[in-house]
């Protein structure tokens, strides 16, 4: 295939790109299988051997139709988190049609102008290492595709200008080489070189300023798609059942064992206590008072969380974390964390009323990769009253602002305390222990009737939105089926309309266990919430109404062959997600801060020792005092050398240029380039007086046309010409008389062009 007809191809690759990048970045396989098949089969049609195309009214009304049709959807059911989602979907459509429509310049350009609208809003929606390999991938297409559709398009203005001009055309700048194609290929290559270069050039110089979360979904998708520190239950999309490895855990007992413990392993990630109605959705009502910060020391020893942590609180077990694919800020930890312990110093800040862990160093180059965590399965009075120090023990987690929830949460206590011993619901002269204890029987029995009574999906498209009515509302009273948001949702509210202290806690749950390798995985598909109930002044219990069968079944569900192998593709992915991703101001200070340090002490380093050497030196061969001096006589000399052959380098490119030299054998490059450089002399004298040599001229044509403008310079050129062809096409080796009559000659055409420039000067 010919370079004017790769342009087609690579069009077509680019659209092909594009599409596939943005479904890969929203998640939608569906759009990403109908879109490939529509543009594969577009290839088929439009270029296969019948060459049909749709007409321009036929594109244009399905144009409209699917701006008109997606913009009616996202006015009825759409949210503004989905604007850039509706916008690329648009553009998939569009590009579709543009691909079964007539080639024309004007529509290769729109082609060209949507896909890179739709991988722009890909990247804005997602930060996947896959989708960042396929945007890559689409910018070297696009330079290769550019630049074909230049030549491609020079070529038919050419043909119109032959036409219009009944056959001759203007002069055109002459291919040269006799390897046009991979001339061509290498092109390509360095512009692709060229423009990533100046891509990460970019990256680095101009970070970015906000951190993205660590969910794995696009902007507004974490909470369906992996961890977020929020809930948000207006949105009906299905969880997400990735395999994706995020980290592995290793819990081990106090006696130094790995162990898989009874129950799955919660691993907290943040806190949620606050209801917005509103907004339908939980988040945290973070706070700075009263958080402590612990720098872990360099050699991968613990640093205790808190200082007030008794010294003998007895045994404790350790539970190790390292990340595969998952880069973020969260410490995910078990329930009230002792002390901490990382591969390298992080500062860790600790909120005392939530216990939650985040990495908030300011001098790191990347995200953590492992840590380690000391824990008690059941944490003494002691130990949680020296973490909680600081936080407001005033503060409760009481109250539910929908009271549609109270009705039903009084109906449920009914229907539950007849099943079962309940205390008695406590009065006003009622303790705080008994309250506790109150709130943690109630608690629990509600949890055995939700697992019983309730049903768990990961898809809600079979459960509509009632307008006006609360989604926990729903799940409580009308559709009684949802995951483990919905579940944890309805937990809390609950027990909040019974004046029951609680909270929900984001985070993912460990229920598949390695045996070889004695370490919990935890995948994409872990993530998870559940509600915490005070039981204590500083503590809390963990109460997890999602049926843990369901969950379990959803794992073997999922699983497949392919598992272990995902670790190859995560590693990757970590070190996308925590060196590109996570790369903000802070970062790049600290990576500027490194490479300057790093630089001068590698510099000072090197420095040193070079003057040690040269201690040594003058020492072996006694120099004494004097060997200073000779140093620098002999850096004086190699730095005069080193000089003289830049100058000799220079010179050969110069004289290369001017000669065309590149076909000869290397012997006869080297007489040319020897015997013939009076013959550049007098060209670069000519061209600093102003008579540049045209490329289309021979030495003798130059001669004949310099004459015409004077012509003393033109005979003296002349001599110089016929000297150059005797040189040039001779095959004789110069002796030193010729070299020196050449030389002659250059100098008396210097003397004509001075003797011009004064005659010019009298003028």
């Amino acid at each position: 295939m010919t370079l004017l007809r790769q342009h087609r191809l690579a069009s077509f690759l680019l659209a092909l790109l594009a599409i596939v990048a943005f479904a890969i970045a929203e998640l939608d396989f569906g759009m990403l299988f109908v879109g490939v098949v529509l543009a594969v089969l577009s290839w088929y049609v439009t270029e296969g051997p019948r060459g049909r195309t749709i007409p321009d009214w036929a594109s244009n009304t399905l144009v409209v139709g699917a701006v008109a049709w997606n913009g009616f959807q996202f006015l009825m059911r759409g949210e503004v988190v989905d604007a850039m989602g509706v916008l690329g979907r648009v553009l998939v459509w569009i590009l579709i049609v543009k691909l079964y429509a007539r080639r024309t310049p004007s529509e290769e350009k729109q082609r060209f102008a949507l896909a890179t609208m739709l991988v722009v809003a890909g990247c804005l929606e997602s930060v996947q290492f896959a989708f960042g390999l396929l945007v890559i991938a689409y910018t070297v297409v696009a330079v290769w595709s550019v630049m074909l559709w230049r030549l491609a398009r020079s070529a038919e203005a050419a043909r119109a200008s032959r036409f219009a001009t009944n056959g001759f055309a203007p002069p055109l700048e002459i291919a040269i080489g006799r390897r046009v194609l991979p001339q061509f290929r290498g092109l390509v290559a360095v512009s692709v070189l060229a423009v990533l270069c100046g891509g990460i050039g970019v990256f680095i110089l101009f970070p970015r300023f906000a951190e993205i979360s660590g969910g794995s979904g696009g902007r507004g998708r974490s909470s369906v798609t992996g961890f977020s520190d929020e809930i948000r239950l207006r949105r009906g999309d299905r969880i997400t059942e990735s395999r994706r490895e995020l980290f592995t855990v290793r819990w081990t007992d106090p006696d130094g064992s790995p162990r898989r413990l009874l129950r799955p392993l919660l691993l907290r990630g943040a806190v949620l206590s606050w209801y917005d109605e509103l907004g339908e959705r939980w988040v945290a009502n973070r706070g700075e008072a009263g958080i402590r910060t612990v720098r872990t020391p360099e050699d991968g020893k613990f640093a205790t969380l808190s200082r007030g942590v008794p010294a003998d609180i007895g045994p404790v077990a350790t539970a190790q974390i390292e990340m595969r694919s998952y880069a973020t800020e969260v410490i995910f930890s078990v329930y009230a964390p002792i002390a901490i312990a990382t591969s390298e110093p992080r500062s860790i800040a600790l909120d005392p009323s939530t216990l939650i862990l985040r990495d908030v160093s300011t001098d790191r180059m990347s995200r953590y990769w492992s840590y380690e965590l000391q824990v008690q399965q059941q944490p003494s009075a002691e130990v949680l009253d020296a973490l909680t120090a600081g936080s407001d023990p005033t503060e409760r987690a009481l109250g539910f602002p929908v009271e549609a929830v109270r009705p039903i949460a009084r109906s449920i206590l009914e229907e539950v305390r007849r099943g079962g011993n309940l205390p008695p619901e406590p009065g006003v002269d009622t303790s705080a222990s008994e309250r506790f204890l109150y709130g943690r029987e109630v608690a629990r029995a509600i949890v055995a009737w939700m697992r019983t009574n309730f049903r768990y999906t990961t898809d809600l498209s079979a459960f509509p939105r009632v307008e006006g009515e609360d989604p926990i509302v729903s799940f409580l009273a009308r559709y009684r089926a949802g995951h483990c948001e919905y579940f944890a949702s309805a937990l809390c509210a609950v027990l909040r309309s019974l004046e029951i202290e609680s909270r929900i806690v984001t985070g993912f749950i460990a229920i598949e266990y390695d045996e070889s390798a004695e370490q919990y995985i935890v995948r994409e598909s872990n993530a998870h919430a559940w509600v915490e109930v005070r039981t204590g002044a500083d503590a809390w219990m963990a109460v997890d109404a999602t049926p843990e069968e369901s969950l379990l079944q959803l794992q073997e569900r999922n699983r497949s062959f392919v598992d272990g192998f995902r670790w190859i593709y995560g590693r990757l992915e970590f070190l996308w997600n925590s060196r590109v991703v996570s790369y903000d101001a802070s970062t790049q200070s600290t990576m500027a801060g490194r490479v300057g340090t790093g630089w001068r002490e590698a510099v000072g380093e090197r420095f040193s020792q070079l003057l040690a050497r040269m201690r040594a030196i003058a020492a072996e061969l006694s120099l004494g005092s004097a060997g200073g001096a000779w140093f620098a006589t002999i850096a004086v000399c190699i730095s005069a050398a080193g000089l003289a052959w830049l100058i000799v380098v220079f010179r050969h490119r110069r004289l290369r240029r001017w000669l065309r030299l590149g076909t000869e054998s290397p012997i006869e490059q080297r007489r040319l380039l020897r015997d013939a450089a009076f013959y550049v002399d007098a060209l670069e004298a000519l061209e600093a007086a102003g008579f540049s040599k045209p490329t289309h001229l021979t030495p003798r044509a130059w001669a004949t046309a310099l004459a015409g403008m004077d012509a003393v310079v033109g005979e003296r050129f002349a001599e110089v010409a016929e000297s150059f062809y005797m040189v040039r096409y001779g095959g004789i080796r110069t002796s030193q008389r010729e070299a020196t009559t050449y030389q002659s000659q250059v100098l008396a055409l210097r003397a004509a062009l001075r003797q011009k420039r004064r005659g010019n000067r009298v003028d």
